[in-house]
């Protein structure tokens, strides 16, 4: 017979591992993508920073380039009397400077203002940072303005220097000191309406602090520094986000959100492809139980049956010669046709456990009297395969309310196990006795015993069980069961105490009921 798709193990199984490597393949993909996400998110906030910046230093730098065109304009070398009045005009200007120093090309001593003891330590401080020879005088462009930056011992110097040229073709070189105050007050002015979302500060190449606190180089991933790259080019504006910690928390956040669902994900994924591998095992051993069922069924139907027809076949050729021997194929045919008829029952109970339909046929009986009566019918045939059976009964077994026939089934199925499993030990005890307002129905046998592991599972509807012994006797696998729900439906239960190689003991536990209300409840 072709095993159904559904049941076919390699395909199971491949498929079962097609879609944990497809699901391991998409989670690995989905968390990268996630990941990918998040770094393209702090990518964006980085250059983001980095713009800001970069736009924050451009804006500085053209403010003071656009002060220095206006300081060219302001300043005319032609006419040396107005000199005086002319540098006073530009200190008065709003346009940072502190003095202005008119100097030849070729000398590194000031034109304007002359030296003088009032002014000898502000002339001394401006020669010192302001050395002509380190400037290229030769490649500068008239009306130009260039930058000049210096560290001094307790300050900056920054000063804005243009090439002027009279009329007459004299060259003076015109240098504008700036005010560190008022260079201060400009970049404030300009960073002010950043700092309510941004750390902002401006640091020397040491990171000492110009304007600002000076912020850690390796505080976090959103810190970024320029440096100015014309005029203060000795600083370096620096920029954090004010929330950076909120930000970096909420990204691992995410990505540690983003991998809970995914690892939840995948773990539902496996959770239901072990219930599926689960429900598919079980499945398919059920089908190999129904598969034996109906395989041990057919074949303790068609023992009786060939006895039946060889035997009967015997009578009607009238080969047998005494009436002795009549009697007795007589005797094999009834008991192989009770035989039948009892496995028939079962079946036909089993079916109707499976459809879930109850007959009950409850009225009041004699448990001991229903036992004493099965054992009168079927005690014969079992002592005489070699049997020692004996009959334990109280006489005051109390009547109750319960179903005749399905007692008398229930107990023929345990005694039919126990003659098929007892071996070489073959000796049964029956036992009848009142217990806490129930009455025990036990079988014992010596046989073979059932294993601790299996002794709830051989109620489960077809199963047998493992051991090569019990593989090789004939049965249905669906006697324990059928017992089972004859207690249960009686509102009892049933108990097995066994042990491998000393035998089991069987015992149908019923209420009793005195009222037919109370086996219906």
């Amino acid at each position: 017979m072709k095993t159904p798709f559904v049941h076919n193990t390699s395909i199971i199984f491949i498929a079962i591992g097609l879609i944990v490597v497809s699901t391991a393949a998409l989670s690995y993909f989905s968390y990268h993508y996630t990941v990918g996400r998040e770094n393209l998110l702090e990518d964006s906030l980085v250059q983001s920073n980095i713009k800001l910046a970069l736009h924050s230093v451009d804006r500085i730098e053209q403010k003071i380039v656009d002060n220095d065109l206006k300081l060219s304009d302001m300043v005319d070398v032609n006419d040396l009397k107005k000199w005086p009045e002319m540098v006073e005009a530009v200190k008065k200007a709003d346009l940072n400077v502190d003095q202005v120093y008119i100097l030849r090309p070729g000398s590194n001593y000031p034109i304007y203002p002359p030296y003088s003891y009032e002014i000898k330590n502000q002339w001394g401080a401006f020669r010192a940072s302001f050395n002509v020879r380190e400037i290229d005088v030769d490649h500068l462009v008239p009306n130009q303005p260039h930058h000049l930056h210096k560290e001094r011992q307790d300050n900056y110097f920054f000063a804005t220097f243009v090439l002027k040229e009279t009329s007459k073709g004299s060259r003076y070189l015109v240098c504008y000191q700036m005010n560190l105050d008022k260079i201060t007050a400009l970049l404030d002015k300009n960073l002010r309406d950043l700092q309510d979302r941004f750390y902002i500060s401006i640091v020397d190449y040491e990171n000492n602090g110009i304007y600002g606190q000076p912020l850690s180089r390796s505080s976090s991933k959103y810190f970024y520094e320029t440096r100015f790259p014309d005029t203060l080019y000795k600083w370096v504006l620096q920029i954090l986000p004010r929330k950076y910690m909120e930000i970096e928390q909420g990204v691992k956040n995410r990505r540690r959100i983003n991998l809970y669902f995914i690892i939840l994900s995948m773990s539902l994924i496996f959770i239901s492809l072990a219930i599926i591998y689960v429900g598919w095992r079980h499945d398919r051993q059920l089908r190999r139980l129904k598969e034996n069922f109906i395989s041990n069924v057919s074949h303790e139907l068609k023992t009786p049956l060939s006895l039946i027809r060889m035997f009967s076949e015997i009578l009607i050729m009238g080969r047998v010669a005494s009436d002795d021997k009549k009697q007795e194929y007589y005797r094999i045919i009834n008991n192989e046709s009770d035989r039948m008829s009892r496995l028939i029952n079962n079946l036909l109970d089993f079916a109707n456990l499976i459809r879930g339909i109850e007959h009950k046929h409850f009225e009041k009986a004699n448990i001991s009297q229903l036992v004493t009566k099965a054992l009168e019918a079927y005690g014969y045939e079992i002592q005489k395969d070699g049997f020692q059976l004996n009959l334990q009964t109280k006489t005051d077994i109390p009547d109750s309310f319960v179903d005749p026939n399905a007692i008398t089934m229930a107990f023929l199925n345990l005694l039919d196990n126990s003659v098929k499993y007892s071996g070489d030990q073959k000796e049964i005890e029956v036992r009848i006795e009142q217990t806490n307002g129930f009455i025990d129905l036990s079988v014992v046998d010596k046989g073979i015993g059932i294993p601790i592991s299996e002794q709830q599972r051989i109620f489960d509807k077809f199963y047998r069980g493992n051991d090569a012994a019990v593989r090789g006797i004939r049965g249905s696998g669906i006697g324990l069961s059928i017992t089972k729900h004859v207690a249960e439906m009686h509102g009892g239960d049933i108990l097995v105490k066994s042990e491998p190689g000393k035998g089991s003991t069987f015992t149908l536990r019923i209420p009793i009921r005195n009222t037919l209300d109370e086996s219906k409840s």
